[in-house]
């Protein structure tokens, strides 16, 4: 899908807010420059309705790591304390959504502030416990790592999806390829599996319901194969490139554009409503075909002789891509093969693998600080020529994206942010190149979001000359550019979009 996968608002800590909170008195202060905030109060229950005193409540924002480490939360941001009532109190106060989790001996609860607005409750349920079994071609896989997650749809932050994580709640099947979870929250898991090498991995279906204080029984069954390869190197690349980091494997070659996710309707301001919401569409054609597409997928586990191998691969049309970064940069791409995967040969996943031949890691452009922003020349939405050289002598932010990119879309606030902070500014503009396949689409999008800064339309990803000027492989991708057509900075993401036109303009 050649997007970076790998996460609206009322709660945040600005301006150097540091709340904090004692039992005793459930309040927490916000000292700012604009002195004292407002408070509003979070009532904490058990799940027979009960006050619970004495919680500690970990604060997740989108630039905070954190764990689920058994029944307990390592990492987080601020940690708040219910008081004798159960409850605690926030900064009434805007900014960026934030996740709020408890987890201790009698259960877990999450919430973020978004939901928190309305329904101020959190409610502590029991944990649950998941017994199954992983079967590939009917036979049962023993000596097998597993690991779960929270379903990030049903928990509804896509800022915060990746910084919130399972840590060490792993399970190893026996000899009969049976597993079990303990202390799993009562919520939404998907599964995955490990490789021998820590970034090798795939996702596994089905999904699962998993009730407070239940268990939960499961098969993880698949009918995959082994599938191995080899790196070419391309023209400019280095014959000593460590090729063992590169990162990339095999997805489903299907147009993913038609299996995009719906918006979630403005109304739905609980998880309990979010995880109904996403569960119907899961039943719908386009939802089932878009779980079975992702858990298609295998990330390859890359040798310093230049090999590869993918384990259980699923027979299908498939393509290939990846990257190979250097001191956080891009500098090469494997080159996207189209291939057809065979049905296994056999029943036992230790039968000879499948070998799709020799790909090549091409060598990227990399546009960085200092070189001069390739100029270009295209239409905007509104079909109305746009020329980046007829912004000389301004800052550009230079925006490309997709609606069908889930994480385009969720850098839209921020971007939405930098624009409304300076978007009044002579000396400033914004642009978003948008790569869907129609005008319509992205119109559609900006009109519904309320969007009013420069839109572009570049069309096809593939028939597009743009992206190759900038070296983009992946989206969103966002540039800075500075009044003498130079970049200023590249690969912006989250809060640093606006720290970076800040920074500029305050020269």
């Amino acid at each position: 899908m050649n997007v970076t996968l790998a996460l609206v608002s009322f709660f945040a800590l600005v301006l150097d807010a540091s709340p904090r909170a004692t039992a005793s008195e459930g309040t927490v202060e916000s000292v700012t420059k604009l002195g004292k905030a407002p408070v509003f109060t979070i009532q904490v229950k058990a799940a027979d309705g009960k006050p619970l005193p004495n919680v500690t409540v970990v604060c997740i924002d989108p630039s905070t790591n954190a764990s689920l480490e058994g029944t307990a939360i390592e990492g987080g941001n601020e940690r708040l304390q219910t008081d004798a009532a159960g409850q605690f109190a926030l900064p009434a106060v805007g900014g960026e959504n934030i996740f709020f989790v408890i987890a201790n001996d009698k259960g877990f609860s999450l919430s973020q502030s978004d939901d928190l607005t309305n329904h101020p409750t959190m409610v502590v349920r029991p944990w649950g416990r998941i017994e199954g079994v992983r079967i590939n071609g009917g036979r049962p896989l023993p000596n097998q790592r597993l690991n779960y997650a929270l379903d990030w749809r049903c928990v509804g932050s896509l800022e915060i999806r990746d910084r919130f994580g399972t840590g060490r709640n792993q399970a190893t099947t026996d000899s009969q390829g049976r597993f079990v979870f303990e202390h799993v929250p009562p919520a939404i898991i998907q599964f995955y599996e490990e490789h021998k090498h820590p970034d090798a991995w795939h996702r596994l279906l089905p999904l699962v319901e998993v009730k407070p204080g239940e268990t939960t029984q499961v098969k993880l069954e698949t009918r995959g194969q082994p599938i191995i390869g080899r790196l070419e190197l391309g023209a400019g690349l280095a014959s000593d490139i460590d090729v063992k980091s590169c990162f990339g494997g095999l997805s489903p070659d299907v147009d993913w554009r038609k299996l995009r996710e719906p918006l979630e309707p403005r109304e739905i301001d609980t998880i309990e409503k979010r995880t109904k919401w996403w569960q119907d569409w899961y039943k719908s054609d386009i939802g089932r075909q878009s779980l079975e597409a992702m858990a298609a997928g295998t990330i390859f586990e890359f040798h310093s002789d230049g090999s590869f191998i993918g384990e259980m691969v699923e027979a299908g049309r498939s393509r290939i891509n990846g990257n190979l970064q250097q001191n956080g940069k891009r500098v090469a791409v494997l080159d996207e093969v189209h291939i057809v995967v065979p049905p296994p040969a056999g029943t036992n996943s230790g039968d000879a693998p499948f070998d799709m031949g020799k790909v090549t890691l091409k060598a990227v452009k990399n546009l960085k600080a200092g070189d001069v922003a390739p100029d270009f020349t295209v239409k905007t939405l509104d079909n109305q020529p746009l020329k980046l050289s007829g912004f000389h002598g301004k800052y550009v932010l230079l925006d490309f994206w997709a609606t069908w990119c889930g994480p385009c879309v969720a850098e839209m606030p921020k971007l939405k942010e930098t624009y409304e902070a300076f978007g009044k500014d002579e000396r400033f503009v914004m642009i978003s190149l948008s790569l869907d396949s129609t005008r319509e689409d992205p119109k559609q999008f900006v009109k519904a979001r309320g969007l009013r800064w420069t839109q572009a339309f570049l069309g096809e990803w593939s028939r597009d000359t743009v992206t190759q000027d900038y070296g983009v492989y992946s989206i969103p991708h966002i540039f800075l550019i500075g009044p003498d057509g130079k970049v200023l900075a590249s690969g912006l993401r989250g809060p640093d979009i606006r720290e970076a036109v800040a920074a500029a303009l305050a020269h």
